[in-house]
C-alpha cells in the first residue's frame, strides 16, 4: 500500500496521470486462454515451427477422473498447463503481450 501511495503523491507532484491496474494472478495459469498464448507466441516473433508444437500439445488436450471407479475424460479448453516447466514462460508472454497492447491503445488514444 506505501507504494501505491507514493505513486499517486508522485503523479500529483508532477501532474502527471496516473493509471493503476491491480490483476488478481491466483488462478491465472487456469483462465489464460490456449488461442491468447499462441497469438502471443506469434507477436513475439516465436518461430513458427515451436508455435505449431504448442498448438498440437494444447489442441487436443485432456485430463481424466475416476469418480467410483468410473473412468470420465475431460477436455482442457484453456488454461497453460499445471507444473510444466514452460507454463510461466507461456504465461508471462502473454501478459507481456496484453500489456503491449494496452501502451499501444493509450497511444492512440492519446493522438
Amino acid at each position: 500500500m506505501h507504494t501505491v501511495t507514493w505513486l499517486i503523491e508522485v503523479s500529483r507532484e508532477y501532474k502527471m496521470p496516473l493509471c493503476l491496474t491491480f490483476i488478481d494472478l491466483e488462478k491465472a495459469f487456469d483462465t489464460v486462454k490456449t488461442e491468447a498464448v499462441l497469438q502471443a507466441l506469434d507477436h513475439q516473433s516465436v518461430s513458427t515451427q515451436y508455435v505449431r508444437i504448442f498448438r498440437e500439445l494444447y489442441s487436443n488436450f485432456a485430463t481424466g477422473i475416476s469418480p467410483f471407479y468410473d473412468d470420465i475424460a475431460i477436455d482442457v479448453k484453456r488454461g497453460v498447463r499445471q507444473g510444466d516447466t514452460v507454463s510461466p514462460k507461456l504465461f508471462t508472454a502473454t501478459l507481456e503481450d496484453v500489456m503491449r497492447r494496452v501502451r499501444m491503445g493509450q497511444r492512440e488514444s492519446a493522438s
